[in-house]
């Protein structure tokens, strides 16, 4: 065998070797790529429950409450503001009224209705006061 021979030889030895670990190679990057994507569509998934509890929050709890607070004829004044946004965790009272009095009224008022709706969430009454 010649000196060419020889080193046609070991090169189509290497580039065999080589072709192996890069179909190896493939094969290991293609499974690792798998998981990622398995574990983002979860992640997805999982924000998507997630949007869903809100807006079923938003869109059931929400009417409820706000009607429960202009029930009541104290809070049902011009001179009060009183908005009301839930997700699954929190009832947000924003707005003014005008008096500290008619703050906490709002909370209970809102804390009644959760509680007659059977909803667990918090309330963060967040109301001014604008006398």
């Amino acid at each position: 065998m010649t000196l060419a021979n020889t080193l046609v030889a070991a090169l189509a030895v290497v580039f065999i070797a080589g072709c192996g670990n890069t179909a190896a190679g493939m094969k290991e990057d293609s499974k690792e790529n798998g998981q990622k994507s398995a574990e983002q569509a979860q992640n997805i998934s999982n924000g998507a429950k997630e949007a869903g509890k809100d807006f079923g929050a938003a869109t059931t709890l929400t009417p409820k409450l706000k009607t429960a607070i202009v029930a009541d004829k104290r809070l049902n004044d011009p001179k009060n503001l009183i908005d009301v946004s839930c997700t699954s965790e929190t009832v947000s009272l924003t707005g003014h009224v005008t008096s500290n009095s008619l703050k906490d009224l709002a909370e209970s008022v809102t804390a009644k209705a959760l509680k007659d709706n059977s909803a667990t969430q918090k309330i963060d009454n967040k109301l001014t006061i604008m006398p």
